[in-house]
């Protein structure tokens, strides 16, 4: 494959790697360049469709291709070539249609950095096995960047995460308080739920402005002002933690709950630190004043070092085991005052290192799935999607298609974090199912008084621990290069434990259709041979051998499956795993 620019002062530099080339690009100017690919293939795209999130993309051609792609995978006969374009140290690069193909492009951010001088743009593979190439890639990206980037799979999850959590932003939101916190853990105990950690979500901080919204108003509105407040200081609200945040730390834990998270957002709050209170005076030395006077943290690697390790050391110090850190993909802020590449470093690296100081790398990742986030962290768990929508099928079938697909190129990096959810919503079981398949945390955001816990049981184990698959979860190789909203097929999704797979088929459908497709065991990543299934729902049970597969009908949107597969074991044809479940294929039948 040829690459050329009509601007002659733009250089490519090739390097062969397994399956394919790493491509490094040199020059001045606007730095756009293209392929002779052939424009008219099957194609699945991961767009960057927000400052924070991404989303599958899918078109008739590659000219069609959004403003800003991070991945692309395509399709030609029985052959396949994935492009993952990467931001390194100064320089960004993306993807996006143009006339008759499509077209690369990379910028700094800032318009006095235009010289670029031999920065990583993209690696390219070809193969066979399409989400093998998905490995691969990513595999070759933290070889070539060199930057303390790893694959999943190197990456330890921090323990506080292998428990079932809560989360308290659908049931105090703003308003949360020390109070309200201690309804919520008490009911878990009465309930006899054994959540392991609570995280204490926006807003806990001194937000004077936020204490001023009236209860009735509507959530956008809440938002909006949310959006245009500044934090004065970086503790409790004098208001809702009148005996500060260590008092309710110290409270929660005395009902039960053994760890405790604090969120907060890279920019203090969402519009930087009030210039006049006292955060804004602590952290002078570490923070920027923007054009727009927003003031937040410098995109320098040594002061946001200082800056996040004040804030995550003050955190420690009220007895917080981890922190969910929000907003990272804010980096567009920093136009034109650093580089993307410098920004992104910086700020990641500031996180990471405190987080792992402080918290042994116990950290949620939030709002950041843009590329210069991605592929400058060393930390495990990040955010794969939007904001949770409860009492919605729309947004279910958004939010399965959101994390799956991101799980074919976050999900190289990290250990995806579905996100929040309810017990009592009308989707709680389809719920529960994406998040114990997802190989992610799980924690649910239940209102006080709402928690079912019948929900929650085949989730984990009764001291609380779940089942974490070895993967993050991504559709059946068959499932990539369609809408399944659109189509009349089911849609899988897929992971393994060990030598066992698992796979949740789902039907989307937009228009409510019955859907039909098959599944074979080898679809959920394990080796051919001789299988004994389970389906969880139906608790049908039976044997594959070699090469055969499921057929599978689902009449419509409320129906759903979870086939578990482990290797049949001569002739014994019984399922030996916990039937009670979703994960249970990982343990011994009780």
């Amino acid at each position: 494959m040829n690459f050329y620019s009509e601007n002659k002062l733009v250089n490519f530099d090739t390097v062969e790697i397994n399956g394919g080339i790493a491509c490094y690009v040199s020059g001045e100017g606007e730095l756009v360049y293209r392929t002779d690919a052939d424009d008219m293939c099957k194609y699945v795209a991961i767009e960057n469709h927000s400052s924070f999130w991404c989303r599958p993309f899918w078109g008739k051609s590659l000219s069609e291709l959004p403003e800003k792609v991070q991945a692309l995978l395509m399709k030609k006969d029985d052959r396949y070539v994935y492009f993952l374009p990467v931001c390194d140290s100064v320089f960004k690069t993306l993807i996006r249609g143009g006339d008759g193909g499509f077209e690369f492009y990379t910028y700094s951010n800032c318009k006095t950095v235009t010289k670029c001088d031999h920065q990583l743009a993209f690696v390219c593979i070809e193969g066979k096995e399409p989400l093998a190439l998905m490995r691969e890639g990513a595999k070759a990206v933290c070889e070539l960047l060199n930057n303390g980037l790893r694959t999943r799979e190197e990456k330890k999850v921090p323990n506080v995460f292998n428990y079932l959590g809560w989360c308290s932003w659908d049931s105090l939101q703003i308003r949360v308080s020390h109070a309200g916190l201690m309804q919520k853990v008490k009911e878990f105990k009465e309930k006899k739920v054994p959540v392991h950690y609570a995280i204490i979500d926006d807003m806990w901080a001194d937000v004077p402005s936020l204490n001023d919204v009236p209860s009735d108003i509507s959530f956008d509105e809440m938002v909006s002002i949310m959006h245009a407040s500044k934090m004065r200081s970086f503790a409790g609200d004098p208001k809702r933690f009148p005996n500060g945040m260590k008092a309710a730390i110290e409270d929660i834990k005395k009902e039960g709950i053994p760890a405790v998270g604090v969120w907060f957002p890279t920019t203090g709050y969402w519009s930087g630190l009030d210039p006049n209170g006292s955060e804004a005076e602590r952290q002078k030395e570490n923070t920027v004043t923007l054009a727009n006077g927003q003031i937040i943290v410098a995109p320098d690697g040594e002061k946001a070092k200082r800056y996040f390790d004040d804030l995550c050391g003050r955190v420690k110090e009220w007895d917080g085991d981890f922190v969910k850190i929000d907003n990272q993909g804010f980096h567009k802020r920093y136009e034109d005052v650093a580089p993307v590449g410098q920004s992104a470093r910086a700020i990641q690296k500031g996180i990471d290192r405190a987080t792992e100081k402080y918290f042994n790398g116990a950290l949620i990742n939030c709002m950041g799935m843009p590329s210069e986030c991605m592929f400058n962290r060393t930390s495990a768990v990040s955010r794969c999607s939007d904001d949770f929508i409860p009492e919605s099928r729309e947004w279910f079938a958004k939010n399965i298609l959101q994390c799956s697909y991101n799980g074919l190129l976050q999900g190289q990096f990290y250990v995806n974090d579905w996100d929040m959810w309810w017990t009592d919503d009308e989707q709680a079981t389809k719920n529960s199912l994406c998040r114990a398949i997802s190989g992610g945390p799980i924690y649910v955001s239940d209102k006080i008084g709402r928690t079912n816990p019948e929900i929650l049981k085949p989730l984990c184990l009764e001291d609380g621990r779940i089942i974490r698959p070895d993967e993050s979860a991504t559709p059946t190789a068959d499932c990539l290069f369609e809408n399944p909203t659109t189509t009349e097929k089911i849609f899988k999704i897929r992971n393994r434990i060990g030598q066992k797979g698992v796979c949740a088929v789902f039907n989307i459908n937009a228009e409510n259709k019955t859907v039909s497709g098959t599944l074979a065991p080898t679809e959920t990543g394990i080796s051919d041979g001789d299988y004994v299934y389970y389906e969880y729902f139906t608790k049908q049970t039976g044997v594959l051998k070699a090469g055969e597969r499921l057929q599978i009908t689902l009449a419509d949107n409320g129906e759903f499956r979870l086939y578990s597969f482990e290797p049949r074991k001569g002739n014994d044809d019984r399922y030996h795993g916990r039937k009670d479940l979703f994960m249970g294929v990982a343990c011994e039948e009780v």
